[in-house]
């Protein structure tokens, strides 16, 4: 069983061109609360997903919760519970990258292979010519780890390590030389973490702390500490057997995928990088200044992605999906407007569809 970690974007894509969103209007009534429940009741209905699902509008919020985070237990799904957002992680791992290549200390030009040892990196396919552009940007053609067999590695010990990860495709051949084509690769951001601690001296947790969770004062962010007392959610399904309790997982905990946050502190991130007098704006327009053209208005940018929507708003996020567990986190440049939805069933369709639904009812689609 492969677990695609995906934006979902053909699931943003069709919402219907026939209403201009010019400010939102009828988007912060007083029902909010009760139509974006409607609209989570529905989608989830007999799908056993518990769900945390955040709308903020223009720096009002309201949150969504239902469902179950323990059936052995009973325990409620609850808004300061943490979420375990998978590959949405990777949008912190290029929040520090930025901040380095803003700061003089990376060079997106350079190859991979100036801050990375030659040990590292041998026998792993385009890791020695691809660029940091390329990497943060799913263009290296380096092979991803993340596969059916690599699933079988996931235990409750050793964790996702860089050396795990990279003794995984040691020897593959390449997707595709470096710039011809796109393909998400986790390995990408696993070398990424590692420049950044090889040019800082630093561990990745270290440097997400000084440059994203104390500015922003996130009290609820941490980078690879599951089993918090906040991390209670447990995930569930797993090859036909829906009541398999992901919980103990240790399948995604590093660069890729290793931040454990909430809702609310995943929106004031998003906030701060693109908003455009956000805390963190300099490095929400970095992410944005170059997009590789997916057609029908979708584009990798350097870390997330990015939507030009008929409808005439611009739509960046992420989205992430592991064994128990699928997220997705998008925000609305202009209005402003994020939408967080974290589910404990790997279901990246009803996220997808969640987040598609409050979105047309916010911009007042039809």
């Amino acid at each position: 069983m492969r677990h695609h970690i995906m934006a979902a974007l053909a699931l943003l894509l069709p919402i219907a061109a026939s209403a201009v969103p010019a400010s939102a209007q009828g988007s912060q009534q007083a029902d909010l609360h009760s139509r974006v429940n409607e609209i989570v009741t529905q989608v989830v209905d007999k799908s056993g997903a518990g769900a945390i699902v955040l709308v903020e509008i223009e720096g009002e919020q309201t949150i969504v919760t239902t469902g179950i985070a323990n059936r052995e237990t009973g325990l409620a799904m609850d808004a300061s519970q943490m979420m375990r957002p998978a590959s949405i992680g990777k949008l912190y791992t290029a929040a520090v990258i930025h901040r380095l290549v803003l700061d003089g200390q990376i060079d997106l030009e350079a190859t991979a292979s100036a801050y990375l040892h030659a040990e590292t990196i041998a026998g792993i396919a385009n890791a020695d010519i691809a660029t940091v552009r390329q990497l943060i940007s799913h263009l290296s053609g380096i092979p991803d780890y993340y596969d059916d067999a690599w699933f079988e590695n996931v235990n409750t010990v050793e964790g996702n390590t860089l050396d795990r990860t990279l003794a995984h495709i040691r020897g593959r051949p390449a997707d595709f030389a470096p710039g011809t084509d796109h393909s998400y690769s986790n390995t990408n951001f696993q070398l990424l973490g590692r420049i950044a601690e090889n040019v800082t001296g630093k561990s990745l947790g270290q440097l997400m702390q000084e440059i994203i969770f104390a500015p922003l004062d996130l009290q609820a962010t941490v980078y690879n500490q599951p089993f918090g007392p906040a991390d209670v959610i447990h995930g569930y399904g797993l090859d036909g057997n829906p009541d398999f309790d992901a919980y103990p997982l240790l399948e995604n905990d590093g660069p890729d995928g290793g931040v454990f946050t909430t809702a609310a502190d995943m929106a004031e991130f998003y906030t701060a990088l693109f908003t455009a007098d956000g805390s963190l704006a300099d490095l929400g327009r970095s992410m944005l200044s170059q997009k590789y053209d997916r057609g029908n208005g979708r584009y990798r940018a350097l870390g997330p992605f990015f939507v030009d929507h008929p409808l005439g708003v611009q739509i960046v996020g992420h989205g992430g999906s592991i064994v128990g567990y699928a997220s997705q986190a998008v925000r609305v440049m202009e209005p402003g407007i994020t939408v967080i939805v974290h589910l404990n069933q790997d279901r990246s369709d009803l996220a997808g569809a969640i987040t598609r639904q409050v979105l047309m009812d916010v911009l007042g689609a039809e």
